[in-house]
């Protein structure tokens, strides 16, 4: 899979896995000039982005998301800044006590640990299937992802794509 930036078009890496596809990402010098415009610069950017992305800290809480990502958890952008990513992707666990990242659930989520994996050490995990306990009114339904997470100034791009990781519904793009 090839990697460019979305912002310049600046060949980031090429897999040599499946060697399929273009995966967008950002440059470390567009990621300072976009860094240094936030919000509003940084919104126009995320919409750029072909799939669904969420800019998450390390501590797992939404700075903001693409109208994509808005579409596809049917919010607004209102829902996303300052909630935890386990609240916005409404995780079945997030409502217990303690909250998303405080259960012991959390030690095992996917998307968690991918964002703190990709904080910690800025290498990007790439197409991660993940599934999701999400709530519901009559009982938790399982729902998966593929997730990509890459490193972006202090925060992570969690990008949310739609092929099948395996059996059972999948959302993204």
């Amino acid at each position: 899979m090839k990697q460019i930036c979305a912002w310049c078009g600046k060949k980031l890496s090429e897999s040599d896995s499946s060697g399929k596809g273009i995966s967008y990402g950002i440059c470390l010098p567009c990621a300072n000039a976009v860094i240094i415009n936030i919000p509003n610069d940084l919104r126009k950017f995320l919409d750029l982005i072909s799939i669904p992305v969420l800019l998450v800290s390390f501590e797992g809480i939404v700075k903001t998301a693409n109208d994509k990502a808005l579409s596809l958890l049917g919010k607004d952008a209102s829902q996303f800044a300052g909630h935890r990513a386990g609240e916005v992707f409404e995780c079945a666990y997030s409502r217990l006590p303690g909250g998303c990242g405080n259960t012991y659930h959390c030690s095992g989520c996917v998307i968690r640990r991918s964002i703190l994996e990709t904080h910690a050490t800025g290498a990007p995990q790439v197409r991660v299937p993940a599934t999701l306990m999400q709530h519901a009114p009559d009982h938790p339904q399982e729902v998966r992802y593929l997730v990509s997470t890459e490193k972006f100034s202090d925060y992570v791009l969690l990008k949310i794509h739609g092929d099948e990781p395996g059996p059972g519904p999948t959302l993204g793009y």
